[in-house]
């Protein structure tokens, strides 16, 4: 299991599970050039992998979560999560997670937050963590026109078992999360999505949660997905998340790039080219 450091923080990917992606579908207005371009990236059936990875940040003492994965649910369309199996290889077990913090409250990366028990109540599965939350994004979803909609289950599942628990801590903007870690302010994908930076030492590093889910998207920011909420405003977050990673020599940690997904963004030829770490 590979772990980066940077100065006095240990990052480790932990993936949930894997998907395929549908270029077609994921980017419908820019669907066919991505396929037809990138078609090299593809399997037989025109499908694209997509990685569902968490990452397991040791800061400060304490082990931190950044988002939980699809779960152990079985959703339509979605393969379930392994979380619970690929810490315990890490060697952690839930009650060793000491935070949480949550990029934003889509389905694919709250899903571990509960588990079902038998009579159909939700535990958290995390019981000693702190959930760190955007309040914009906790407001935003809370609403009731979303927590009605049967397209968002999770919200019932995984995040509104949260309300009354004790556990959640607000967060407004770049707030300080300890010495080390920091929200980002990266909208668009949602209204309060957040990127994690990290700096120890003299080193830094950024995650990305869902700014980017392509390394397409290096040659093409305004591809922007189907689930982006402003896709105009997602496109200009994740070229100002690319521009900073280059200019500040960032490690760049992406969750839903191939799996670890974390390397470094150069410029080649006037190209920005990733390079895995």
């Amino acid at each position: 299991m590979q772990i980066v450091t940077i100065g006095n923080v240990q990052i480790t990917p932990i993936q949930d599970t894997s998907i395929l992606m549908n270029p077609r579908q994921f980017m419908p207005e820019h669907g066919e050039a991505f396929a037809t371009e990138y078609a090299h990236l593809a399997d037989e059936r025109g499908l694209m992998p997509m990685s569902i990875t968490c990452f397991l940040v040791r800061s400060a003492g304490k082990n931190v979560l950044i988002d939980t994965g699809l779960g152990a649910r079985r959703r339509p369309g979605f393969p379930e999560g392994k979380l619970d199996k690929a810490l315990a290889a890490a060697g952690i077990a839930p009650g060793d997670i000491d935070i949480v913090v949550h990029t934003h409250l889509h389905i694919d990366h709250t899903g571990w937050n509960t588990v079902d028990e038998p009579d159909g109540s939700k535990r958290i599965f995390f019981p000693n963590a702190q959930f760190y939350i955007q309040q914009v994004e906790w407001d935003y979803w809370m609403q009731p026109k979303f927590m009605e909609n049967p397209a968002h289950p999770h919200l019932a599942d995984t995040v509104e078992p949260l309300t009354n628990s004790g556990k959640i801590r607000f967060s407004r903007g770049e707030e300080a999360i300890d010495e080390n870690l920091v929200f980002v302010h990266a909208p668009g994908h949602t209204p309060g999505h957040v990127a994690i930076g990290i700096q120890s030492a003299g080193e830094k590093a950024i995650i990305i949660g869902d700014a980017s889910h392509h390394p397409v998207q290096l040659d093409h920011p305004d591809w922007s997905p189907a689930f982006d909420a402003d896709p105009s405003v997602s496109a200009k977050t994740r070229d100002r998340l690319f521009e900073n990673a280059i200019a500040e020599e960032r490690t760049f940690i992406a969750g839903h790039w191939d799996y670890p997904g974390m390397g470094r963004i150069v410029r080649v030829g006037g190209k920005r080219v990733f390079q895995a770490l």
